[in-house]
């Protein structure tokens, strides 16, 4: 067995949340990047949005919620600095890209499916980037958040009984001609809830 592989082994469980936040951070910075975001926003800007995400993941990996003490900074931030950015639009498209990003995330918000800190961060990304770049991020990061969820899952050995539990739903839901739901078992990493930042 090598140096590095003993060393990650050994590494606290923080640590290691740390690296998969940075990576996942990065990951999410190089796909602003490469869908054109760089073209309309800035790159400080996106460095700024970088940094408020590798928190945001880091946090919500290893604690499993998003602090306000990160996201109203971010926002506010975010806010303060956009007429400088942005001109004398750019209040109006940061207020935009918030209240674009607070629309999007609220009803699954209102129906359990997420937590409010992932609403928050969305709004100060939201503010960060503008309206346009919002819903594209938006779209990365549900897909993003979906194959980390899966993988997730299947490292705890849990992905062959959370897709028999929704194919279940699906055919009860189809059945009955109304919408049906079998929850997780209480000790599941599902019922526990995936990281969604």
């Amino acid at each position: 067995m090598s140096t590095d592989a003993i060393t990650i082994s050994a590494a606290p469980h923080w640590a290691r949340s740390a690296l998969a936040a940075a990576g996942v951070a990065c990951g999410l910075t190089l796909v602003l990047i490469v869908a054109g975001f760089v073209g309309s926003t800035p790159l400080p800007v996106l460095g700024w949005a970088a940094a408020f995400l590798f928190f945001a993941v880091a946090s919500d990996v290893r604690h499993h919620r998003v602090p306000n003490l990160l996201t109203l900074p971010a926002l506010c931030g975010a806010l303060h600095v956009s007429p400088w950015i942005g001109g004398a639009g750019g209040l109006t498209e940061a207020l935009a890209g918030a209240a674009l990003g607070f629309a999007i995330l609220v009803g699954p918000y209102a129906i359990g499916g997420m937590g409010a800190g992932d609403v928050k961060a969305l709004m100060a990304l939201g503010a960060w980037i503008g309206a346009p770049a919002t819903l594209g991020a938006t779209a990365w990061a549900l897909i993003a958040a979906g194959t980390f969820g899966l993988a997730w899952l299947g490292l705890r050995g849990e992905l062959g009984s959370f897709v028999r539990r929704w194919g279940r739903t699906t055919v009860a839901t189809l059945t009955l001609r109304r919408l049906a739901y079998e929850p997780p078992p209480p000790e599941s990493g599902a019922a526990r809830g995936i990281p969604f930042a």
